[in-house]
């Protein structure tokens, strides 16, 4: 029982990260219906600035900082330079998303030649203590971290598009963009908000992985895929199902490598996500196109 509960724990805690990251898909997804493949090499600058900085000797709060600055920073810039001309000619959402898997690709590739493949560490003292004792369950303390900052996140952007100006522009262009402009909204500024949340979200998801696992230029690979199945099995287009899928994923993952074998780990995320491709197309929480977000 000892082991379920900590393996549920640690699932929640890196299901609370793909969510990060399935709430970004879905955002984009539910205003323009593509889905943006470049979130991963978001999350590896990101990783990569906090481990320079701390490497530096700035602390943990400076570091945070400039790791989400540096996320926020290059998702504009594949917004207004990637995605946003292609916009503008109408350009079919195909090539958008094939788009941002070479944006992905010449930003690893880039980062592998400037910095090497070599996998380097993240030393925070803060999180050099030992595992934290509850009962008899043993608790990472990054677990720990990483779960509460991930929901906080996902409860202030649930804020921020329910109850701001901005999040609804956000809301309006998800039923119809073209609509939206006539009304008066700028979708472009709408755009450039919904970037500016995915590097944020990806920034985070980044510094996390980089500090649970290790820093190199594919970092942000394996759990942006991760995340994109989370936002389909949820519903792409929708928050709630993107952030339950994220959840559910992760403790699927985590179950799995506790009782079965970590070799099998990806075979049970595609092994879920074919399932719902053949049975559940429109995902658990999926809406309706008019519906989304």
């Amino acid at each position: 029982m000892e082991l379920f509960v900590q393996q549920i724990i640690t699932g929640i805690s890196i299901g609370g990260i793909y969510a990060l990251l399935a709430v970004g898909y879905a955002l984009i997804y539910s205003v323009f219906d593509f889905s943006n493949f470049a979130f991963g090499c978001v999350m590896m600058v990101s990783a990569f600035t906090c481990y320079y900085t701390t490497k530096a000797g700035l602390g943990l709060a400076v570091s945070l900082i400039l790791s989400l600055g540096a996320g926020v920073i290059l998702s504009t810039i594949i917004e207004m330079v990637a995605y946003r001309p292609l916009r503008r000619r109408g350009t079919d959402r195909l090539f958008l998303m094939i788009t941002g898997m070479g944006v992905d690709l010449a930003v690893t590739n880039t980062a592998t030649v400037l910095l090497g493949a070599n996998a380097r560490s993240i030393e925070i003292r803060e999180f050099n203590m030992d595992a934290i004792q509850i009962g008899s369950v043993y608790l990472s303390k990054l677990d720990i971290v990483a779960l509460a900052v991930s929901l906080t996140t996902l409860l202030l952007l649930y804020l921020y598009i329910s109850k701001t100006k901005v999040g609804l522009g956000i809301r309006a262009s998800a039923y119809s963009t073209s609509t939206a402009g006539l009304m008066g909204i700028n979708v472009n500024r709408v755009s450039l908000s919904i970037f500016i949340i995915a590097g944020i979200t990806a920034g985070i998801a980044g510094v996390f992985c980089g500090m649970k696992y290790a820093v190199n230029p594919t970092v942000g690979s394996i759990p942006a895929t991760k995340a994109f199945i989370a936002s389909v099995i949820g519903g792409l287009g929708s928050l709630p199902g993107a952030v339950v899928g994220g959840l559910l994923l992760g403790i699927i993952e985590t179950l799995a490598s506790g009782f079965i074998s970590s070799v099998y780990r990806d075979l049970f995320s595609y092994g879920i996500l074919i399932f719902v491709l053949l049975f559940v197309p429109r995902g658990l929480l999926g809406k309706q196109a008019s519906e989304k977000i």
